[in-house]
């Protein structure tokens, strides 16, 4: 069979390319203080790791970086149709240099939406408080993922992470060791597949805004791919 294709797909299993994607999901608020916040997520976040919160309210923005103290599944809720989904709580603690940032937000807030939650114990500084207007808070969380194939259009990578096909990721390549290579990945397919270790998910991703010096350090590592190995196949992109 004739291959129709323009590039040939090399292996990119190789310990000199790390890759790693920001993905962003709506949470639901719980409470809130300049010290930290509890939220709803339908994922389980890790304790002790490093997220960044998008928080917005008519109009005002702020992005601040919180640690994981806790984090516990809570129940389930129905989403997308008629789908259970596991619901995680979670209380992530605020850096203290964002504390004027929070603060200012906080009092941006009209008083009439916002409640004031009783606090138990001692332990907490500040007043928490229960937002009761909607609101939109984003959480952003970083992906690693394991690239299979590669080439100077897109690649096929692994990771515990479904994505949703035609979706638009930030992503970025380390290559020998050079500064990373940032682009927006375009999903143009995602199946996943089962394991001893659970599943994970194969996904195929299109190049999209690579810039002139990231698409040189590609071409750079393709070349001493095929050099080095010599082992294409097919392009799906």
């Amino acid at each position: 069979m004739q291959e129709k294709r323009k590039y040939k797909r090399f292996r990119g299993d190789a310990p000199k390319i790390q890759g790693k994607m920001v993905l962003a999901k709506k949470v639901d608020i719980v409470d809130i203080s300049v010290d930290g916040v509890a939220l709803k997520a339908d994922r389980r976040l890790d304790i002790g790791r490093e997220y960044l919160i998008q928080l917005e309210y008519e109009g005002n923005r702020i992005n601040v970086k919180g640690v994981v103290v806790r984090s516990l599944l809570s129940g389930t809720e129905k989403r997308g149709g008629a789908d259970l989904v596991p619901i995680y709580t979670a209380g992530l603690m605020f850096k203290e240099s964002t504390t004027e940032k929070v603060a200012h937000f906080l009092n941006a807030i009209k008083l009439g939406n916002k409640e004031e939650v009783p606090v138990k114990t001692d332990r907490r500084r500040n007043v928490r408080f229960r937002i009761t207007t909607t609101g939109d808070a984003v959480l952003s969380f970083p992906i690693d993922y394991k690239v299979i194939q590669i080439s100077l259009t897109g690649m096929l990578i692994q990771t515990d992470q479904a994505l949703e096909q035609e979706s638009m990721v930030p992503m970025e390549l380390s290559i020998h060791e050079s500064d990373a290579i940032t682009f927006k990945g375009r999903v143009a397919l995602c199946r996943n597949f089962d394991n001893a270790g659970g599943t994970h998910y194969e996904i195929g991703v299109e190049f999209l805004h690579l810039r002139d010096e990231g698409r040189k350090v590609l071409q750079s590592f393709i070349d001493y791919l095929a050099a080095t190995e010599g082992k294409t196949q097919g392009n799906p992109f």
